[in-house]
């Protein structure tokens, strides 16, 4: 299983989301992302198509939101530790 089918980094991705774009702008931008994007290649998945649809329009602030979720659900460790979760591939 994969980080984004996890229940905990989606929701630490979603709160990444919205407190980069703020509370009434995260809302805009993701309707915004899912009118632009039908389908990622990593699923049809609400989360797969904004990451997808983030990266193709602002990559360096898709990556930062990833980063800030997967060590917010345990994947990745700031201090560069091993992560607390197998990442499986």
């Amino acid at each position: 299983m994969g980080a984004r089918d996890d229940p905990a980094f989606q929701q630490a991705y979603w709160r990444a989301f919205d407190k980069t774009f703020g509370d009434q702008n995260a809302h805009m931008v993701k309707s915004m992302l899912l009118s632009k994007v039908k389908k990622a290649d990593t699923g049809d998945a609400e989360i797969d198509r904004v990451c997808l649809g983030l990266r193709m329009t602002m990559g360096w602030l898709a990556e930062a939101i990833e980063r800030t979720a997967l060590q917010e659900a345990g994947y990745e460790n700031a201090e560069g530790e091993p992560p607390k979760k197998k990442i499986a591939t």
